[in-house]
């Protein structure tokens, strides 16, 4: 089997079937609650780091989650501000459910969620 290895994908980077996706609102600043929200990815070496918020000032019941996980010498961190409000406003790429990585192999390093701060 190969290694495994980092690809660019349309919008961020792909491993292992996984893609994580940049996406902005486009309304130029014209308001409203999608240019509060966005996704983004980076890649740092053998690491995948992506970031989103889909919270808005509109939304009350709002929280953090996240978690980290590795496989062979690559390791993914995902940290999400998500709403449980309905956000039919968000513009980003929502990652894959941790459930995704774990049904293909990989370790689970670490996981969060909590209330977000007021």
């Amino acid at each position: 089997m190969p290694d495994m290895q980092i690809e660019r994908a349309p919008g961020g980077f792909q491993v292992d079937g996984f893609v994580l996706q940049r996406g902005k609102c486009g309304c130029g600043g014209m308001g409203g609650d999608c240019c509060f929200t966005y996704s983004k990815v980076k890649k740092d070496g053998n690491r995948l780091v992506y970031e989103g918020k889909a919270t808005a000032p509109s939304t009350s019941d709002n929280f953090n989650w996240g978690y980290v996980v590795k496989k062979g010498d690559i390791e993914v961190q995902v940290d999400m501000q998500d709403t449980h409000d309905p956000k039919p406003f968000f513009v980003g790429y929502s990652p894959p459910a941790l459930t995704a990585w774990v049904d293909k192999g990989w370790q689970v390093i670490s996981q969060y969620e909590n209330p977000a701060e007021s």
